[in-house]
């Protein structure tokens, strides 16, 4: 009973010790950063990373074959340690995905600490050398004696080490670009990260852009600052002809619905002219007082403005803009060999040509369902591959552990 306790005592001591270290770790990024006024540590690209990472695997290996009695390197490769430094690099892509990044208007105590830009930083740095060589020394640690137990483990310690490697190594070489292209142009060229100029090893021309809209939603507004009044119930509803909505006392009926309309002295009409808006012929009538009112709303556009009607001196109905349901560019992607590839480019129907994935990303919002504008990114990272292998290393290391437990 009595060692029992003392080895309990033993682990919550090491679990201190592991989280003091990573707290120690990111307070020494963040003064690093603060002494290089948050410049950041730069991502070394091919072949430095190539080389950085041998390097770090040779040591690593030197280090476990000839100084693994270490008491500070046992410690590395036991649980507390490796617990803290999952924890500690955990909370750093927590920050770095809900916080914007590379922001040049950043407040300062974030720019200066690393925050702003967490991935070129020295917190990251410093949090992913500590993770990476304690997961290393824990699987080199287990490999010997290998036995068939081990093997669960070792995937999935493994894999996570492959792609926290493979993902921090990689970062320099992978590579961001947006081309923003319209109807019948051709370009070979887009813009990085940096805001620079970056040719492509091909030519995309855009035949066309095409979006599938949803209707539009009837609101309730405040005629005073167009804001939606709390607790409405059946608010921002999707117009349909003919619908029938009670909202707030009131009876709305949609007597007519032009997805495409023009506006003149008598009111709105169907066009299909380019630049037509959705509009829509409403009453509505008071269940308490009877008061009525009817006319048309619309979301307008750029050209024309928007149109309410006015239910009393409160409260106004007014059309949102509508949403895109899904929008796709009809692309022809020409390769330095001459290949030609035609390929209708949607959010989530990628395109990979010459090593890099094109990903329909955006267009000309101000313009809707008009843009003639397609703004797609072109992403190579060639480190993909070796991520995906650690997935899978750490997907297998589960079924195998799962299929040992049941067994």
């Amino acid at each position: 009973m009595q060692d029992t306790h003392v080895a309990k005592r033993r682990n919550r001591k090491e679990y201190e010790q592991g989280f003091l270290f990573s707290l120690g770790i990111l307070l020494t990024g963040m003064l690093l950063e603060w002494i290089t006024k948050g410049k950041g540590t730069g991502l070394p690209s091919w072949p430095l990373n190539v080389q950085i990472g041998l390097s770090f695997i040779i040591i690593l290996v030197f280090v476990h074959i000839y100084y693994r009695e270490l008491n500070a390197l046992k410690w590395l490769s036991r649980v507390p340690a490796a617990i803290s430094a999952i924890s500690l690099f955990s909370f750093l892509v927590l920050i770095m995905g809900l916080s914007p990044q590379n922001d040049p208007d950043a407040p300062g105590i974030l720019r200066y600490t690393g925050l702003s830009h967490i991935r070129n930083s020295f917190p990251f740095l410093l949090s992913g050398l500590y993770l990476l060589t304690s997961l290393g020394l824990t699987v080199l640690r287990r490999s010997s004696p290998f036995t068939l137990k081990n093997i669960g483990f070792l995937l999935n310690h493994a894999g996570l080490w492959i792609i926290v490697f493979a993902g921090s190594l990689g970062a320099g070489d992978l590579q961001r670009v947006n081309l923003r292209v319209r109807e019948s142009e051709t370009v070979w060229y887009g813009m990085d990260d940096r805001h620079q100029i970056k040719e492509l090893p091909f030519t995309l021309k855009l035949v066309d852009f095409t979006i599938d809209q949803y209707n539009p939603k009837l609101a309730y507004i405040r005629s005073e600052d167009l804001s939606f009044p709390k607790g409405i119930a059946n608010n921002l509803v999707q117009v349909e002809q003919g619908m029938d909505v009670e909202i707030d006392g009131w009876k709305i009926e949609v007597r007519e619905f032009l997805p495409d309309a023009f506006k003149d002295s008598t009111g709105f009409f169907a066009s299909t002219e380019r630049m037509s808006v959705p509009a829509a012929y409403l009453n509505a009538s008071n269940i308490l007082n009877g008061n009525e009112e009817t006319g048309w709303i619309s979301c307008g556009s750029f050209m024309l403005p928007p149109e309410f009607l006015k239910l009393d001196d409160t409260y106004s109905l007014a059309m949102t803009n509508p949403e895109p349901r899904t929008y796709s560019s009809l692309i022809e992607v020409m390769t330095k060999d001459g290949k030609l590839i035609e390929h209708d480019l949607q959010v989530n129907k990628p395109l990979k040509v010459s090593g890099w994935n094109l990903y329909q990303l955006s267009y000309d919002e101000r313009m809707g369902k008009w843009s003639e504008l397609s703004v797609i990114e072109a992403i190579k990272d060639p480190w993909l591959a070796v991520i995906y292998l650690g997935i899978f290393m750490v997907l297998a290391g589960a079924v195998y552990m799962f299929w040992l437990g049941k067994n």
